[in-house]
């Protein structure tokens, strides 16, 4: 193609066309107007709808108390019976803990919001004794999609601060929404009449608390009788031969099968590895940003099922220890509290959804726990 070609092809008018409907998507994308249609409880939704009613109800709860953390603090902690429980210490505790997500993410929460909550004296922060033995350097898609609705722009810079290798998709699933989006927009024409009810749903019923969730399930790892992970995959793959117990269903089995898969996975060595090294490094970078708002954090380890709760030896704190302590410095001690036996140190199923998430049960336990050591600790405002 000589240079007349070229400048004949570039300034076609259908080409011309075909570019500025992507521009004028992508800049549609990029303003947020998408952001309402995206389906209900995917990673991009999730830390939408939380950091927004949080936000939203700053009037009526401004608290002194945020907790930060994955899942495990998200389903396992009720805002609502830690209010109730320190109301007569006069804290306040409100939670910004969002599924599926790592440190990188939990740090651009609190770097792009904290400063919204000026009350706050401590940060919670629900650790899982196993997270820095799986700690990663790729980017997987629930990370990006987070850190995408956080601020794509500011990602990109932010995931080379967290030591992430990324490739070029990577860069381009941040800098681009009509990338970030694409598989969104295909569930959506896919399934666009279930997409718009959820919406109406969501819509005609809004929540009306100052926070976010309380967790409602009732399925219990009990009926189980889970000993072991081992024990836990024979019960619960696809083909297993063990009787769905009555109180559990099929979904909820496909889920503890699925958690029962990830705990398989992590390393059962408590040595201190490469990944933990990093795992710390990245938690300083966070700690720092708290540390230097006179923000005191607190470390808090959550009951598990007691089907794991071996692997948390006394090596592996040793290891935590060490590892919180340095990420900590220069701007507190390590101030922890350890609740990972707080719902019984023998059989705990049930109070267990899965081997690492609670139900409602355990949640409630948890949470009135919790208050009553933070009640000791911190004494009254």
């Amino acid at each position: 193609m000589n240079l007349k070609e070229l400048k004949a092809f570039l300034l076609d008018k259908r080409l011309l066309l075909a570019l500025g409907v992507i521009l004028f998507v992508e800049i549609l994308f990029q303003s947020g107007v998408y952001k309402p249609l995206l389906k209900k409880n995917s990673y991009a939704a999730n830390i939408n709808r939380v950091t927004e009613h949080v936000l939203n109800n700053r009037k009526t709860l401004d608290p002194d108390i945020l907790i930060v953390g994955t899942s495990v603090a998200f389903e396992g902690l009720s805002v609502r019976i830690l209010n109730e429980q320190l109301q007569d210490k006069g804290w306040k505790v409100q939670s910004i803990a969002i599924r599926g997500s790592e440190l990188v993410v939990q740090h651009r929460i609190l770097e792009k919001y904290l400063d919204e909550f000026k009350n706050v004296k401590y940060v919670l922060h629900i650790l899982e004794p196993g997270m820095a033995w799986v700690d990663r350097t790729e980017t997987i898609d629930p990370t990006l999609a987070m850190l995408s609705e956080l601020g794509n722009f500011r990602a990109i810079s932010l995931i080379k601060e967290f030591e992430y290798t990324p490739d070029r998709s990577s860069y381009l699933y941040l800098a681009l929404k009509t990338v970030t989006y694409r598989k969104d927009l295909g569930d959506l024409f896919i399934n666009f009449n279930e997409r718009m009810k959820a919406i109406s749903r969501r819509n005609k019923n809004p929540n009306l608390n100052p926070w976010d969730y309380e967790n409602e399930t009732i399925e219990s790892l009990g009926p189980y009788q889970i000993e072991n992970i081992e024990d836990c995959l024979t019960k619960t793959n696809p083909g297993s031969k063990f009787p769905l117990p009555k109180e559990s269903n099929a979904d909820h089995k496909r889920m503890i099968f699925e958690t029962c898969t990830v705990a398989n996975s992590v390393p059962k060595s408590s040595k201190e590895t490469e990944n933990t090294e990093r795992y710390f490094r990245r938690l300083q970078k966070m700690y720092e940003l708290i540390g230097k708002r006179n923000i005191h954090i607190i470390d808090i380890f959550a009951p598990y099922s007691n089907a794991i709760r071996t692997f948390n030896d006394s090596d592996r704190t040793a290891v935590w220890e060490k590892g919180l302590g340095f990420a900590l410095a220069p701007y507190q001690k390590l101030d922890q509290i350890d609740m990972q036996d707080s719902l019984g140190k023998g059989d705990n199923g049930k109070y267990c959804f899965d081997l690492i998430h609670l139900n409602r049960s355990g949640m409630e336990n948890f949470s009135l726990a919790l208050s009553k050591e933070l009640a000791a600790r911190l004494g009254t405002k």
